[in-house]
């Protein structure tokens, strides 16, 4: 296996430097102790070269020290950076704090399923991040936006919100999407991104999606690669 090319592990890549970021800006509203976060993230920036360079085979490099090491080290970030904004009972005042806070539990999501998707997952730059069926529960129109929808879904473990220029969005859909960096636009944050409108069906079940439509797969593959493409 190419490790190095991986579309994966350049995804963790991607995670790692948006975590790096996010800490070394001292972006949080709250808190946190900002030098052990700082030590932790660079343990594993440390660790990722050596999963990157490993040339293993998926199952090999789920089990392997540095992959566990990393894993363990991130866990430590989202740890502390989770209990110190529940102590402070801090939510998000601006459309620019939402942006880092979504920013932060993305790069923190990439990194805790890591392993998963090189046990679970197909060879395919699309189940990089995670494809996902969620509910829609509520549409309401964007202000000052021609086309624009603001969608609040669920995958059935948490609400997501979803921009989208989707026309015949609706409550009560149930569609793919893909999670992807979060991006604000007209003064929202959007968190993932649908893959088209070819319903899911009222029985299928919500969350992580395997078996994903092939336009909808398609289209996954695409947005993932665009944001490897900005790596290099």
């Amino acid at each position: 296996m190419d490790t190095a090319k991986d579309a994966r592990i350049l995804i963790l890549e991607d995670a790692l430097h948006r975590l790096n970021s996010l800490i070394s800006s001292r972006r949080f509203k709250f808190h946190v102790d900002y030098n052990s976060l700082t030590t932790a993230i660079q343990k594993a920036s440390g660790l990722l070269y050596e999963i990157k360079f490993s040339y293993l085979d998926p199952a090999a490099l789920a089990e392997l020290k540095a992959t566990n090491d990393l894993i363990t080290e991130i866990g430590t970030v989202g740890t502390a950076y989770r209990q110190a904004m529940k102590s402070a009972g801090y939510s998000p005042h601006t459309t620019k704090e939402s942006l880092t806070i979504a920013e932060m539990e993305y790069a923190l999501r990439i990194v805790e399923g890591f392993q998963r998707r090189l046990l679970n997952s197909p060879d395919d730059p699309a189940f990089a991040t995670d494809i996902l069926a969620v509910e829609i529960s509520q549409v309401e129109s964007i202000a000052g936006s021609k086309n624009l929808s603001k969608c609040r879904c669920t995958d059935g473990s948490r609400r997501w919100q979803i921009l989208t220029n989707l026309e015949g969005i609706k409550q009560g859909m149930r569609l793919p999407c893909i999670v992807l960096p979060p991006v604000e636009m007209m003064d929202s944050v959007s968190e993932a991104m649908f893959l088209g409108l070819e319903e899911l069906g009222p029985d299928r079940q919500l969350g992580l999606l395997t078996d994903v439509p092939p336009s909808s797969l398609k289209q996954a593959r695409a947005q993932v690669l665009q944001v490897i493409k900005r790596l290099m």
